[in-house]
């Protein structure tokens, strides 16, 4: 008996060793394992806070982290009016449609962001466009006085400062010389005023945009500095017709989607201008007697004018505690715009300005890479009152309070035309123009004199005369 319990003790003392043991490994296993999960937790977090930090600051890096993304306003409101490519020969290409897809813009956007996380200011002198364009560059323009404090939100900084830290409170134009064979420098300049401010960016690391010839088979472009007019503004490029001496285009034509149902049925135009209101159902609506047809409620009103205009305004009551912002106004105007489904064409901001209590928008159209260019404005009411643009937006505290546009859309026609080098005679342009000419336009030109089956020539104008 005594053995069969010495036996069972044994026994015991062994199972319970071996399960001390066993519990031991899988509790030094569960700890082992825990580590592990905390060693790669270390390093992902790593990898997301740290990633890419050889040459970096961590502070730089930190503040870069917490930048707020890109809003939609912001980026829409640096789209340039249009790009100008030189192949450094003296010979340019110029591109307003489709700039937010064209390689040259994805290009900007690239060197541009490099530039405020790591560009270097080199310095401030008088504008020399003789050295600007004496090399393979791209120019990116704006048709108005972009805000330095405002412009480097577009390209994720948390604030203008980088900009107007170094004196650029605005300017007009951004010009990147382009590395090539011949230089391996990578320079941004800042444009406006008649003064040029300088960076260096390293273009290590970055995509390079490819150099190449610009062709003269067709429309091209010079420089009024390279060819030396004396009288013409530095920055202003003129027009080429092509080594044949002329320039195949397809010219314009308008369409108006009230205007051939005026004389008709009121429910169709009623149709057309309901978007605008949010009930439909308690519109009024009227024709008076100068011809201009009136839809309204207690808080909308849309007028169509005999001048091809429409017109909507609102009356409703502002909150209190609604703020205004230059951003938050252009983003509302942006997405009226959007909204309005008669709008068909591509449209590019002109130009804009404080009204108010919040800002007046001007926005132009874009066809088959030229813009369409009204060169007295437009009347909409009366001779006095003049629509400066193809398209008016007044916000106030973020909610669209005025909007007014062209009825009619553009449309290409189908057979070409010819613009030949003596429709360019720069010296027939200028006669009679004794102060420097500050700028040119080339593009569609329509005035309220043209009818539906008119076609919009393409020819050139003075911009402003000083």
């Amino acid at each position: 008996m005594n053995r069969v319990k010495a036996s069972f003790g044994r026994g015991f003392y062994y199972v319970s060793e071996r399960l001390r043991d066993t519990k031991t490994f899988y509790r030094r296993a569960k700890v082992l394992l825990i580590l592990v999960f905390v060693a790669l937790a270390i390093f992902q977090t790593s990898q997301l806070w740290f990633v890419h930090l050889s040459n970096r600051n961590f502070f730089l890096y930190l503040s870069a982290r917490w930048n707020p993304s890109v809003g939609e306003g912001y980026m829409d409101f640096v789209r340039p009016m249009r790009s100008v490519y030189g192949d450094g020969t003296g010979r340019f290409d110029i591109s307003y449609s489709g700039l937010v897809d064209l390689r040259p813009r994805g290009y900007f956007d690239m060197v541009l962001t490099e530039l405020f996380d790591n560009g270097t200011f080199i310095g401030e002198r008088d504008t020399d466009y003789k050295n600007l364009l004496s090399r393979p560059v791209l120019i990116f323009q704006y048709a108005f006085s972009m805000p330095g404090a405002i412009f480097p939100l577009g390209f994720n900084q948390r604030g203008g400062g980088f900009l107007t830290g170094r004196g650029i409170t605005e300017f007009d134009s951004v010009t990147i010389w382009l590395p090539d064979g011949n230089h391996s420098d990578l320079r941004v300049f800042f444009i406006g005023g008649g003064r040029t401010w300088e960076f260096a960016v390293d273009s290590a690391g970055l995509e390079g945009f490819p150099v190449h010839s610009v062709s003269t088979s067709s429309l091209y472009f010079v420089s009024a500095a390279l060819e030396g007019y004396d009288n013409l503004y530095p920055g202003i490029f003129i027009p080429r017709s092509g080594d044949l001496g002329r320039h195949a285009y397809p010219p314009v034509i308008t369409t108006n989607p009230y205007h051939t149902q005026i004389g008709g049925p009121m429910t169709y135009i009623r149709n057309q201008v309901s978007p605008f209101f949010d009930n439909p159902a308690t519109i009024n609506d009227r024709v008076a007697g100068d011809g201009v047809w009136t839809f309204s409620n207690i808080h909308t009103a849309v007028r169509f004018f005999e001048t091809d205009v429409l017109e909507y305004a609102s009356f409703r009551p502002r909150s209190r505690n609604a703020t205004s912002s230059l951003i938050g106004d252009f983003s509302a105007a942006l997405a009226f715009i959007e909204a309005d489904n008669h709008v068909v064409n591509e449209y590019f901001l002109t130009g804009f300005e404080p009204r108010g209590d919040g800002y007046v928008f001007w926005f132009g159209y874009i066809v088959d890479n030229f813009p369409i260019i009204m060169p007295d404005g437009w009347p909409v009411s009366s001779q006095d009152d003049i629509l400066p643009a193809p398209i008016e937006v007044v916000v106030e505290q973020g909610r669209v309070v005025l909007y007014r546009r062209l009825a009619h859309n553009f449309h290409v026609y189908s057979t070409l035309v010819f613009l030949n080098q003596g429709d360019l005679d720069l010296e027939e342009l200028l006669y009679g123009h004794e102060e420097p000419v500050l700028g040119i336009n080339l593009g569609y030109h329509f005035t309220p004199d043209m009818g539906p089956d008119d076609r919009l020539p393409l020819t050139w104008r003075l911009a402003e005369v000083e």
